[in-house]
């Protein structure tokens, strides 16, 4: 059997390694990637130690049923910038990003020299840019016009990169000004000591961005932007609490769910137990919450409830809070909540009108650069990428209804322009976020990735 999987970020890396320990021999495993460095992906290449995990250690195994697996390795490498002695047993400790991207690389080379030699991977460091779906297989056609057959083929592409919102007038903004791939590290380095930057975003992008410049020297004035205008909360110490909200527990609507969370935040409080704790106590039901939602409930939650989710489900590491919490003191950084309303050029830099969310009259800020941290892209009618361009355009694949990824069935399927199921083409991690909304973050894709290779190939060998 030849599998293909395009990307080798930590989706595609962990489905590799999930399907090296089951797969029979004569597999073949197409590991595409088009950066040429497998397993870190984008979000765990980063050069700067000041860029760290936003999820504890203790969560962040490549492997469901070995949760402790990256924290062996952490104590067995003992590297200087993630010493043993940092690592407690309870694995509260956030470390450097750069280090897991290079356990990720690590597993997934020694699974690779472990596994049978007739089970084979085949790391291919070229972009896809379409599939063709034939009745006894799919052909992916790369850059250049070159064809691979395969069995089936799995779109494991991560997060796509933001888009600008409300462009109008972004056009007349000198192109040198504007970033727009907040990891484009030599983009960043365009950025003076003293020039004056807008972020817009106040989520863990923007975060990340804001550690670099500091440790650059950034003297300028930071302001970030976003609807609401808040930062995400911090870590902290967490105890172990109860599951208490399940689908089969409460009526599937918005404000039930939150009523039952609110009174559980109470309950926790009384007995002296942070929030922390309780949100993560829905970690596990997250899924099954989000799917026993209907439409209209769902469209609710992203209206209204989504950017509270957001802050206080995905958090800082204290480290990172702490640089954050000291630019804010000293006025170097700054918060506005409001949606960007127009562009212009503004001398030699930028300036964006602002709606505050307030309302009242606009507001014009202006900068040296504007870098864009909004976050992912979600809705997949607007993106430009060619293999998502290709399959949206022949019919193999359809946006779903909210705009927050593919439409997949619960085989992981995409589900084409006709409605029907796409028997050899199937896709995992961030495109499937409409379906399992959670599937973002390091402990709910290897669930998914260990799932998929179980139907697959589910008799170990």
């Amino acid at each position: 059997m030849r599998i293909a999987i395009i990307g080798a970020g930590f989706t595609g890396a962990q489905l590799t390694l999930e399907l090296l320990k089951r797969a029979p021999r004569g597999t073949t495993i197409l590991l595409f990637e088009r950066s040429g460095v497998f397993g870190p992906g984008l979000a765990y290449s980063t050069i700067h130690a000041d860029h760290l995990l936003n999820v504890r250690a203790a969560n962040m195994s490549a492997f469901e049923d070995d949760p402790a697996h990256f924290l062996r390795w952490l104590w067995a490498r003992n590297a200087p910038e993630a010493p043993a002695s940092d690592i407690p047993p309870s694995g509260h400790a956030f470390v450097p990003r750069g280090v897991y991207g290079a356990y990720l690389a690590a597993t997934l080379a020694e699974a690779e020299t472990e596994a049978h030699p007739r089970v084979v991977v085949e790391r291919l460091p070229q972009a896809v840019e379409a599939l063709d779906e034939a009745a006894d297989g799919v052909f992916l056609r790369l850059t250049g016009g070159a064809e691979i057959a395969a069995d089936i083929a799995v779109v494991a592409t991560g997060n796509n990169p933001p888009l600008w919102p409300n462009p109008r007038g972004i056009e007349d903004v000198p192109a040198d000004r504007l970033i727009g791939d907040p990891w484009d590290d030599a983009a960043l380095g365009r950025i003076g000591p003293d020039q004056s930057v807008i972020l817009l975003g106040t989520g863990l992008t923007t975060v990340d961005v804001v550690t670099v410049l500091g440790r650059r020297g950034h003297r300028g004035h930071i302001t970030a932007i976003s609807r609401r205008g808040q930062l995400s909360r911090v870590h902290d110490q967490t105890r172990s609490w109860p599951p208490f909200l399940a689908p089969q527990t409460v009526e599937p609507r918005i404000a039930a769910y939150m009523r039952r969370v609110r009174q559980e935040i109470a309950r926790a409080a009384a007995e002296g137990i942070d929030w922390r704790s309780v949100i993560d106590a829905i970690r596990p039901h997250t899924q099954g919450l989000w799917r026993a939602l209907p439409a209209a409930e769902r469209r609710r939650f992203l209206r209204h409830v989504r950017p509270w989710w957001e802050i206080h489900r995905h958090r800082m590491a204290p480290q990172v809070a702490a640089g954050i919490e000291r630019l804010m003191a000293a006025g170097t950084m700054t918060i506005a909540a409001g949606r960007v309303a127009g562009w212009a050029a503004s001398g030699a830099g930028v300036a964006v009108t602002v709606k505050p969310r307030q309302g009242g009259a606009t507001i014009t800020l202006t900068a040296d650069h504007v870098v864009n941290c909004t976050g992912a892209s979600v809705d997949y009618r607007h993106l430009k990428a060619p293999l998502i361009r290709s399959l949206l355009d022949q019919g193999l694949a359809r946006p779903d209804d909210l705009g927050l990824g593919l439409d997949v069935n619960d085989r992981l399927q995409l589900i084409g322009a006709d409605g029907a199921a796409r028997p050899r083409i199937f896709a995992l991690g961030p495109p499937t976020k409409a379906m399992f909304w959670e599937i973002t973050a390091v402990p709910d894709i290897r669930k998914q990735g260990r799932a998929f290779a179980l139907r697959l190939f589910p008799n170990p060998v």
